[in-house]
């Protein structure tokens, strides 16, 4: 059990499930750059990072000019087709309303662009929980570098001790470690639940939550 006072979520592959679309705008990208199709689940392998890296990974023997002009081409793309199949996960709703109506404090901390992260929530009418949402753009620095959540903790005015870190992927338990915060990782996203061993917990359902923070 953790009494904690703000709670940080990650937002793809822990409030909602944005693969398809995501891979959607990675295939229309790299094919109209010549490469063929990846399936879904190499694709959501390299989620997380940001699209800069996920475009790397996907066409590593190419230059960095031709990975920025792939990056504008998927943002494209994507912004026109931000929640075709995008969804949010099972208890997300109810368990983000149990929390508010607890008086906790929530934010997003997130490497996808602000403005996608912005609509995405407002989208799926969860923007109202969250006292800050910040992107991958928002800073300098994106997860795993401390200074995102550092932000978020800054907005609620909150320590370190007095948060925790939700998210699916080793970048979010690196990001909760390097800011001083608690984490909890979730097998239902985009990683498995190996790869969060360095998260202090791990949870297989959003609404698990609801039983350990208080």
């Amino acid at each position: 059990m953790l009494k904690k006072h703000l709670l940080i979520f990650d937002l793809d592959g822990t409030l909602i499930d944005s693969s398809a679309d995501i891979a959607a705008a990675a295939n229309r990208t790299i094919e109209s750059m010549g490469y063929a199709r990846r399936g879904i689940d190499k694709i959501k392998a390299d989620i997380g990072w940001g699209v800069k890296t996920l475009l790397e990974r996907l066409m590593p023997d190419e230059p960095p000019e031709r990975i920025e002009a792939g990056r504008r081409m998927f943002l494209d793309f994507y912004g026109a087709h931000l929640v075709v199949d995008t969804y949010v996960y099972p208890g997300v709703q109810e368990t983000l309303a149990l929390f508010k109506s607890l008086g906790k404090k929530m934010a997003v901390v997130t490497n996808k662009p602000v403005a996608f992260a912005e609509r995405v929530l407002t989208e799926f009418n969860l923007r109202g929980y969250f006292l800050a949402v910040i992107g991958g753009d928002s800073f300098a620095n994106r997860k795993p570098h401390p200074e995102p959540i550092e932000a978020a903790l800054k907005a609620a005015g909150c320590g370190a001790l007095e948060a925790v870190l939700v998210g699916d992927s080793p970048i979010d338990c690196e990001a909760g470690r390097a800011a001083g915060v608690s984490t909890i990782g979730v097998s239902y996203g985009f990683r498995s639940r190996e790869e969060l061993s360095g998260c202090a917990a791990v949870i297989d359902k959003f609404d698990e939550l609801k039983r350990i923070v208080r």
